[in-house]
């Protein structure tokens, strides 16, 4: 057990903390007059259904570790001595679960989490977590170096060097300490306490008969006196409400209350309600707010997706990274690393679940066992192969669709040339396999990159000039190809990897992993150029042609914009997964000495002039359609190319392939 961990009497989980520690607590003053502390903050209930939600949300995902298998590979490290500290008991006295789930809301509450790692001195490794408390834990540096004192409950302090430490900071200016979400939110939380108070006083207190009594004649003071008395033993408090009032001698009732309701008590109590989601980043219909609007889409799974992008991942980032920077050794972060797993939390229903599952086998992704592993079932016998349609060809040539071992010489082969263009069939489908993933990360995207631009067209075009205008797209699009890699190399990464064996089983050849990561590399960098390129220009040129009003070229950006967010997602992805399925059969083609490209036109409905392109030959570095070239087909106008053409597509909306020649 370590230095501190022996002084700590009792262990807090979050249903603690403001029952135990709130006596330490600082008090914040809000504008309402109330004081609000960590312990009244957890009685209001939507701060208590958000930090719960969250940490337990966080605490429920597996916790792993994970050895890292070059060159991208991963394997579970059950071995490794973190992995059961982490994942199952990171100290004698708790589970995994309750340890997060009580670091967490310390964050979410005080701004930070503290736990001492007990280090075996003869090993050099952790052999134990103990969560410490926010409220007893300050820090300073002393030559540059940064050091914590913890209190004990006996009062003691006990300095602790950095190492010994495990320290999760939340948002915080200078990066170390994180910022109290309770004193940052306490008008928010003041208000609501307000609100609560004011409606348990009314209820509690007041004579609930809202009016006033007139009376013909005038009471004496003793007739007065024992009016009031009987009126008060009858009708006052929440137990005596709604009885039915009597009047005597020629009084009158008159209804002169203004109820809660009125005086928008509820609609106040609401507001409240979403502030304080709003604060920490949850969804009000996850904390059992009945409003039927919900701006994070429809059904669970897309519910599940958007707290989990928006709210948890970031928390999860938070860990993971502290944990490999505070737990392991310089030479162990090489080897391992720390990873929350979230697939439970995307799971959708049975048929959305069916649907994946069945894309993902039919291109050979996954294996029968894995579904299974995913369904959490046992495996089969068998079941760990993975399989690819081949034999999906039309009756009768079946018998023929096999691999040719020792082919050499490919064209004029009738046997190889319907294999070909099967296997070309079949990298088609994968491509659009892929079309949803590419559209998905393409309309993130977009969606970011139109409201940054309405913002900055509304301010400019709306208060300043053109000029600063077109200077702000030059500033933005000079940063903005750093949040286009992360949306859609996966994306690029994923269908790569798809499509490299099934190219490479066409010439009986294996993908070179060295050159198809180089060229999603410089895929990647001529994506974005070619994207802000025409983002830009389409803009700046939108604003030169309504340079006479600036209120004309802010309305025309933003129908434009509105363009892109309608059209542009599934123009992306249908022209970048053929332009990468063909790019990348390219390279593993010449990588097994191919010398020669077929285009392959896919489908009956494929164009006339993909028709016309079907079966034509050319060097493996020789385009199919030089820049300038016009291409002709019956009762068709004449299309003229604009770029060498080396490979589909050949035109927006083109699917066809090029096959080894």
């Amino acid at each position: 057990m370590g230095v501190i961990s022996e002084f700590i009497e009792k262990r807090y989980s979050l249903a603690d903390i403001g029952r135990e520690i709130s006596q330490s607590w600082r008090n914040y003053d809000s504008a309402t007059g109330i004081k609000v502390t960590e312990e009244t903050a957890l009685q209001t209930t939507a701060v208590y259904a958000c930090v719960t939600l969250i940490a337990q949300t966080l605490a429920e995902l597996p916790l792993q570790v994970f050895k890292r298998i070059p060159p991208r590979g991963k394997e579970l490290a059950v071995d490794y001595h973190l992995y059961s500290l982490l994942h199952d008991n990171p100290n004698p006295e708790m589970p995994s679960f309750q340890m997060r789930e009580t670091m967490q809301g310390h964050i979410l509450l005080r701004g930070n989490a503290y736990a001492e790692i007990d280090w075996d001195e003869r090993t050099g490794q952790a052999r134990g977590i103990w969560p410490l408390r926010p409220d007893r834990m300050r820090l300073f540096r002393d030559k540059g170096k940064l050091y914590y004192i913890y209190t004990t409950s006996d009062g003691q302090e006990h300095i602790l060097p950095s190492y010994r430490v495990w320290h999760i900071p939340g948002f915080g200016y200078d990066g170390l300490m994180g910022y109290t979400p309770i004193k940052l939110s306490r008008e928010a939380i003041g208000l609501s306490r307000a609100t609560e108070e004011f409606g348990a006083r009314f209820f509690g207190q007041g004579t609930h008969v809202g009016g006033i009594i007139q009376y013909p004649g005038k009471l004496k003071d003793e007739g007065l006196k024992r009016y009031k008395e009987s009126v008060n033993e009858a009708y006052s408090g929440l137990g005596k409400s709604h009885r039915l009032l009597l009047l005597e001698e020629g009084m009158q009732w008159q209804k002169v209350g203004i109820d809660p309701d009125d005086a928008q008590f509820l609609e106040t109590r609401k507001f409240q309600l979403n502030e304080i989601c709003r604060f920490y980043r949850v969804p009000p219909h996850l904390v059992s707010d009945t409003a039927p609007t919900t701006s994070w889409g429809t059904g669970i799974e897309q519910q599940n997706i958007g707290f989990l992008q928006y709210t948890i991942q970031p928390w999860l980032t938070r860990w993971e990274q502290w944990a490999h920077m505070k737990l392991m050794g310089p030479e162990d972060r090489k080897k391992y690393f720390v990873e929350f797993l979230v697939q439970g939390l995307l799971r959708g229903d049975a048929k959305s679940r069916s649907e994946y599952y069945n894309q993902r086998f039919m291109i050979g992704s996954m294996s029968p066992n894995d579904i299974r592993a995913k369904e959490n079932e046992n495996p089969i016998d068998g079941g760990d192969k993975y399989y690819i349609p081949l034999n999906m060809v039309e009756a009768g040539e079946a018998d023929i669709i096999q691999p040719i071992s020792g082919q050499n010489s490919f064209r004029g082969n009738q046997l190889f040339e319907i294999r070909s263009k099967r296997l070309s069939l079949l990298r088609a489908r994968t491509a659009k396999s892929y079309e949803r993933v590419f559209r998905d990360a393409a309309a993130r995207v977009v969606k970011r990159e139109t409201l940054d631009i309405k913002k900055a067209a509304r301010k400019y075009l709306g208060e300043r000039t053109a000029g600063e205008f077109n200077a702000w797209l030059n500033e933005f699009y000079a940063t903005f190809p750093e949040y286009i890699q992360r949306q859609i190399r996966p994306a690029a990464e994923g269908l790569m990897e798809a499509i490299g064996p099934l190219a490479a089983e066409e010439v009986n050849g294996e993908p070179d992993k060295e050159k198809l990561e180089k060229f999603v590399d410089d895929y990647m960098t001529a994506f974005d150029k070619r994207y802000t390129d025409s983002s830009k220009g389409q803009l700046q040129a939108v604003v030169e042609e309504n340079r006479e009003s600036q209120e004309e070229a802010l309305a025309a950006v933003e129908t434009r914009l509105g363009e892109w967010e309608e059209r542009r997602p599934g123009k992306v992805a249908m022209n970048e997964t053929v332009q990468l399925s063909n790019a990348v059969a390219k390279i593993v083609f010449a990588g097994a000495g191919v010398t020669k490209l077929v285009w392959n036109a896919i489908g009956s409905d494929s164009c006339p002039f993909c028709q016309e392109m079907d079966g034509k030959v050319v060097g493996i570095d020789k385009p199919f359609v030089g820049a300038d070239d016009v291409l002709e087909a019956e009762g068709k106008s004449d299309m003229k190319v604009y770029r060498p053409t080396t490979h589909a597509p050949l035109h927006e909306g083109c699917v066809c392939q090029v096959s080894p020649g």
